[in-house]
């Protein structure tokens, strides 16, 4: 029996709790986070289950509940591993503001289970709430810039890396 009265006690209750948690929508008003959490699914992948394939158009975000998931590139028949996501983390937002392929695969490296948001009912959400909308897009570019300032700290120089610029100049 829990007695915790702090914890969530149903689905709805740990899916707030978990978005509340979630960096990307920290900064969102609890009313819109109490939409989104009647609006997201759970969905549990096996081992080896792909949550999307490279390739795929997509129009969902989702944020790791459960396990570990494998990030890989395939190019020219030969696949790469790129990292792993691990539990709390959200991955593919950029699908919340517009159809976007899929540069990669992901499945499951462990039993894992994900909340899935998909970007039409986010988005109407965010159209009730212009203000919110505002914050949610500048938190996905925040997240750009800090993915790209990592990856030219990681490569060193600007012309160590394959594009000379970053996605920031785009």
């Amino acid at each position: 029996m829990n007695t915790d009265t702090n914890a969530p006690s149903c689905e709805y209750d740990k899916n707030l709790d978990l978005l509340l948690k979630a960096e990307i929508f920290s900064k969102i008003p609890v009313e819109r986070l109490r939409s989104y959490a009647l609006l997201v699914k759970r969905m549990n992948y096996q081992v080896g289950e792909h949550v999307f394939h490279q390739g795929d158009v997509d129009n969902k975000a989702y944020l790791l509940v459960q396990g570990s998931l494998s990030i890989t590139h395939s190019y020219m028949d030969k696949t790469s591993t790129h990292g792993t996501i691990s539990q709390g983390k959200i991955f593919g937002t950029l699908a919340l503001i517009a159809d976007t392929e899929r540069l990669f695969s992901v499945k499951a490296l462990t039993p894992a289970t994900c909340l899935i948001l998909p970007r039409p009912k986010g988005l109407s959400e965010l159209d009730k709430d212009p203000e919110s909308a505002k914050i949610f897009l500048k938190i996905i570019a925040d997240r750009i810039s800090h993915w790209e300032k990592g990856c030219l700290i990681e490569a060193a120089t600007v012309e160590s890396c394959p594009c000379r610029y970053g996605v920031s100049l785009i």
